[in-house]
């Protein structure tokens, strides 16, 4: 790459001692906005442009063999750090975006990204692993910060980019599942607020793609509190034990699972609101003990937990204990939730 400044009378002179340059910065017309834009390739048609901006200097960058502009290069690096469920845009004032190709979860592999941004004059930015999108949401963008970088290090970044996981890309969306989610209700709750209750969760579980079963509501006899739980097992992917006695090992509800044979994954959370909550599993599937209190919050460990199952992941030991960082749901936090929070409304207290 050459460097070069051209007093502003080289644009009255032969257009061949700037066509074909790069334009480092931008040329102000009289009212002093961009007649021409820095990182355009000059071209003879701007002349007019030129004549009449006359501009001081011009400063100029002329690519050598092996160089690769910044939009071009910001193409390149955008298609190496795509994975499924993304979809590239092209290159606006120089940066290329990726966007949700469907609703989902994203995932990024954190240390590929490191990698490809160790990269002198690279530069990828994107959006925090784990959040929820919708289709069409910006997911990342991607440029090179010189107006132009040589082939080698594009190559570098390619690689460090291909490099990533297993080879997916560093950026993914994972669609959401359809899956059945089952409740089981020990609570007395009133007419209005069991249909509160089941709003909330169906307009949860909807904006998952997902159903609600018909809440079982049960007393406290432990022979009828395992038949919900196996027969909840049975049919939903998911199973909801709400307003149980969380912190009491002697708790009906966990009593009458263990009875039934489930596995305990994990008692309480590094997260408020949620701290209380229980895992387990049952006929192979994911058992989650919800609090009385956690009913009706707007934002909760819950919020996490399901929408990690409705992306096909599982709720292991290791996931769960890594909730503790953000584990503060607070206000700030809220961004950690899916998007159907506002939808909620009044039917969510804050936490």
């Amino acid at each position: 790459m050459r460097l070069e400044v051209l007093p502003g009378a080289a644009v009255d002179g032969p257009s061949a001692r700037w066509v074909g340059a790069v334009l480092c910065r931008d040329v102000l017309d009289g009212g002093g906005r961009p007649a021409l834009t820095k990182g355009v390739v000059l071209v003879p048609g701007d002349e007019v442009a030129l004549r009449d901006a006359h501009p001081e200097e011009l400063h100029l960058l002329w690519l050598d063999e092996g160089d690769v502009g910044e939009d071009a290069a910001a193409v390149r690096i955008a298609t190496a750090v795509a994975g499924l469920g993304t979809a590239a845009r092209s290159p606006v004032e120089s940066q290329a975006r990726l966007v949700a190709a469907w609703r989902g979860m994203v995932e990024v592999d954190v240390r590929a990204l490191a990698a490809v941004n160790a990269i002198d004059g690279v530069t990828v930015f994107t959006v925090p692993d784990g959040l929820h999108v919708d289709a069409g949401r910006t997911l990342a963008g991607v440029k090179v910060t010189p107006l132009a970088i040589d082939e080698w290090s594009l190559e570098q970044a390619e690689r460090a980019a291909f490099a990533a996981g297993d080879g997916t890309g560093i950026l993914r969306v994972r669609p959401f599942l359809p899956l059945r989610v089952a409740a089981i209700v020990r609570q007395q709750l009133t007419g209005e607020a069991r249909e509160r209750f089941e709003r909330s969760l169906g307009m949860r579980s909807a904006w998952f793609g997902g159903t609600i079963e018909p809440v079982r509501y049960v007393d406290d006899s432990a022979e009828q509190v395992q038949q919900a739980l196996v027969d909840a097992a049975r049919t939903a992917d998911m199973v909801l034990a709400v307003g149980v006695a969380s912190v009491d090992p002697l708790d009906v509800t966990w009593q009458s699972l263990l009875a039934a044979g489930a596995t305990s994954i994990r008692r309480g959370l590094p997260m408020h609101p949620g701290s209380s909550y229980w895992i387990a599993e049952l006929l192979g599937r994911p058992v989650i003990g919800v609090a009385s209190c956690g009913m009706f919050s707007r934002r909760s460990a819950l919020d996490l937990l399901i929408a990690r199952l409705h992306a096909g992941l599982p709720l292991d030991p290791p996931y769960l204990a890594s909730l503790g960082h953000g584990g503060l749901l607070g206000k700030e936090a809220a961004w950690r939730i899916p998007p159907y929070e506002a939808a909620l409304g009044d039917d969510a207290d804050e936490g």
